[in-house]
């Protein structure tokens, strides 16, 4: 009977030989994940099943061992750990939000002052910017009013000129006039030709007088420029 089952045996290490020759590495991956599929479902299976058989255990050692309320008081203390663990759990999760909320509250009141502040500096700025503002123009108008009153008293001082001009034009001519009439009708100690220079450099002098004044300037510098600058020379 030994040697039956070890032909029986050695007939289905052939048979296996046989397969595993008969299927090449691609039925092999096939046929393995087939294999590792029906037992993960088969876990499964017992991982679902295990709970409640787990608990029909319990109740039943409980009972047997100590009564139908000592099963209970073991429920309940069961219950009671899970309730302090979930309200464990409850108020580290709470303070945690507690935390975030309060570390927002500051970050919210952190920014509302900066806020605050940003709109009183644009409010401050944007009064001393009408303040400016108004300056400016009153600045502005003061500066046009000020150039048009320079400007007409420019022209007025311009206008009073020329009246001084042709007045004293007019009393030189008559002064020229009066001279050469009193030079050359009346008797005089001074010669003839001496009256006739005098009238000509006389009618004369407003047509050379800038030049004279100029020339006498320049010598008036160039005599000031001959002097000592340097005290120690």
């Amino acid at each position: 009977m030994n040697k039956q089952f070890n032909i029986n045996k050695f007939n289905s290490f052939l048979d296996s030989a046989q397969k595993t020759i008969s299927c090449g590495p691609k039925c092999q991956s096939l046929k393995t994940a087939e294999d590792l599929k029906n037992k993960y479902n088969k876990s499964q299976s017992n991982l679902i099943l295990a709970e409640p058989q787990y608990q029909v255990s319990k109740r039943n050692y409980y009972t047997y061992v100590s009564g139908e309320n000592g099963y209970t008081e073991m429920i309940e203390n069961e219950m009671n750990t899970k309730a302090d663990d979930m309200i464990v759990k409850f108020n580290e999760i709470t303070d945690d939000e507690i935390s975030k909320i309060n570390s927002q509250i500051q970050t919210y009141d952190g920014l509302f002052v900066n806020f605050r502040n940003v709109l009183d500096l644009y409010k401050q700025y944007n009064t001393e910017n009408i303040n400016l503002h108004k300056q400016l123009k009153d600045d502005v108008h003061n500066v046009l009013t000020n150039d048009r009153k320079t400007y007409y008293e420019d022209q007025e001082n311009e206008n009073l000129n020329k009246y001084y001009y042709y007045i004293l034009l007019i009393i030189y001519v008559i002064v020229v006039i009066c001279f050469i009439f009193f030079s050359l009708f009346y008797p005089s100690q001074t010669s003839f030709k001496t009256r006739i220079i005098l009238i000509l450099l006389f009618i004369g002098l407003p047509f050379i007088g800038t030049w004279m004044l100029g020339k006498f300037i320049y010598i008036v510098y160039w005599l000031f420029g001959l002097l000592p600058k340097n005290v120690y020379k």
